[in-house]
């Protein structure tokens, strides 16, 4: 069953915030709404942006997009959390579908594949760049320190994630279009999840 775009990236914003909270139910169930409110704020927030920026970017190439959920990435996202106890989190809750309006149809074989490299390029930016705005938050003190810190954590994972050049995975389209333009994302996210 097919739902509306703005139900689906709630419940996508959901699933993914309770998947990373989820350990806390286990062992200290007590702080799971702190663990959800912080698992909400980084890592829904960073799986909702990286998807709305692939969806601003297709737009802007006059593509027709929306963000669609898959109902069996919901339940294998939350079965894999319960499951492993927070170990293990299935992110691969829904995607952006894109398709041509007529005025794109015409595009080159090049024009496509630079648009597709930058709308793919388009949600492991927004990770880099949410993980840097996290970043910038450590050594407040207090809650947004925790934030900042569990923020630019997960919002490195999921681009350097998305960033591996195989398919479906974003890094897939963005290498077929530009090795450079790869490199320059993936080069410094793989060093950050690594060595930071």
């Amino acid at each position: 069953m097919k739902i509306p775009e703005l139900p689906g990236i709630v419940l996508s914003w959901l699933a993914i915030s309770i998947s990373f909270s989820v350990s806390t139910l286990f062992y200290y169930p007590s702080y799971f709404l702190y663990s959800f409110t912080i698992a909400a704020a980084t890592a829904g927030v960073g799986f909702v942006l990286h998807e709305l920026a692939h969806r601003t970017v297709a737009r802007n190439y006059g593509y027709n997009a929306s963000y669609e959920v898959w109902w069996w990435g919901i339940v294998a996202c939350l079965a894999a959390a319960i499951l492993t106890q927070g170990s293990l989190v299935f992110a691969a809750l829904g995607a952006v579908y894109i398709s041509p309006r007529a005025s794109s149809i015409y595009i080159d074989e090049r024009g496509f594949k630079r648009a597709y490299g930058m709308i793919s390029a388009a949600g492991p930016a927004m990770n880099l760049l949410l993980a840097l705005g996290f970043y910038a938050l450590q050594g407040m003190g207090g809650y947004l320190d925790i934030i900042g810190a569990v923020g630019m954590q997960i919002n490195l994972w999921l681009a350097a994630f998305n960033l591996i050049p195989v398919a479906p995975f974003d890094g897939s389209k963005i290498f077929a279009w530009s090795k450079f333009v790869w490199i320059a994302m993936a080069a410094p996210a793989w060093l950050l999840v690594l060595f930071f």
